[in-house]
């Protein structure tokens, strides 16, 4: 194990990104947000960068470039420092989180129907803000042939099409913020934006990559400054992109540029080019699933503005959580102007039903737990 150059700030002992590596990277326990090579990026420092989804060092000519900060390692999801500060920033007291109300949508979008994954919600949430001018970009991921994940911002609703459905291999979803300082003035001029700080950006990730986030706005790293809207989708574990897929095409024989459409239903499902559907044993992807996943306790997202998935979710829609007035007032535009429509509960069932899917919610976290002990 390399020795750490460390220094001290008040007292303490600052780690660096060799830590990070020693500590994190090395264990397998990186959940290859990207969030340690985009801040180090965006500061042109010319240290890291993200190679088969994990951060290391560009050379062995850049170690000497690390400034020794310590940023890469406090912002990591992974790792404990200020954890208990973003706990206290989003009022968490427990394993779900804040939630200031709870309810299934389905969008009323005709472009996001056929793409749509349950409710098409986040789609038409970022659609919204586009439309409503709230945000300048967004941060999505997309697929390519082979069905390996592409994180990418996005600057107009024309390109959600693309980017909609639901990622079961990793997508470093916050390693694009390292290019925003690379963008011309020109292109922001087109933008109607006169500087990159007056970018309004809305955010997609998993758990842990909104874990990040929070842990980067906790500390006003730029250039996550620049995240207006975090938006987190439910996740019970994520997979290694080869492995998921080798294990499926020998399951089903079907390669992974024959597949129009992926979900999980207690089962992994698979349509094909043809319209067949294939059905695949949950238990069989266990060799699939990424390490880092074993020690998450995040079901829904808790660091999050939202949080949209299909558990518990009547069929065609998605639960939204919303976390915090922020969020609240996206939902409320969002139905109110007719973009999405709300599950029909009859008044005098509304409590009881809400008391069923947090009961599910937090199911869904214990049976997590349980799994990755």
């Amino acid at each position: 194990m390399s020795k750490s150059k460390t220094r001290k700030i008040t007292g303490q002992e600052v780690k660096t990104f060799k830590d990070l590596a020693d500590e994190i990277i090395k264990q397998n326990k990186c959940c290859a947000c990207g969030s340690c090579v985009a801040y180090c990026e965006s500061q042109s420092f010319n240290v890291i960068t993200m190679e088969n989804h994990f951060p290391r060092f560009k050379s062995e000519e850049t170690i000497d470039n690390c400034k020794e900060c310590g940023i890469c390692y406090y912002i990591c999801p992974q790792t404990p420092p200020i954890l208990e500060l973003i706990e206290q920033s989003h009022e968490i007291q427990d394993k779900l989180g804040k939630i200031l109300s709870i309810q299934a949508l389905r969008t009323t979008k005709k472009e996001l129907e056929d793409v749509r994954q349950d409710g098409g919600i986040v789609s038409t949430i970022l659609e919204y803000l586009f439309d409503k001018s709230e945000i300048d970009a967004a941060i999505v991921s997309e697929y390519d042939e082979q069905l390996q994940t592409i994180p990418k911002i996005i600057f107009n609703k024309d390109e959600l099409v693309k980017a909609a459905g639901t990622r079961y291999s990793i997508s470093s979803q916050v390693l694009p913020l390292k290019d925003l300082y690379q963008l011309t003035p020109d292109f922001l001029w087109e933008k109607g934006i006169v500087e990159i700080d007056q970018l309004r950006i809305a955010f997609v990730g998993t758990p842990c990559q909104v874990r990040a986030i929070a842990k980067m706005k906790q500390l006003s790293i730029k250039p996550a400054h620049l995240i207006k809207l975090v938006i987190s989708l439910f996740c019970f574990e994520n997979f290694n992109h080869d492995e998921l897929y080798e294990i499926l095409t020998k399951e089903t024989n079907v390669k992974p540029t024959e597949i129009k459409k992926t979900w999980i239903k207690k089962n992994f499902f698979i349509k094909d080019n043809k319209g067949n559907k294939h059905e695949v044993d949950i238990k069989k992807l266990d060799p699939a699933v990424r390490e880092h996943c074993l020690s998450c306790d995040d079901f829904t997202g808790k660091f999050s503005d939202i949080s949209v998935g299909a558990s518990g979710a009547p069929e065609g829609f998605s639960m939204v959580v919303v976390r915090n007035e922020k969020g609240q007032k996206v939902i409320n535009g969002l139905i109110k102007d007719g973009y999405a429509k709300p599950y029909s509960v009859p008044l005098d069932q509304i409590n009881e039903w809400k008391i069923k899917k947090i009961n599910r919610l937090n199911k869904m976290i214990s049976l997590k737990i349980k799994k990755n002990k």
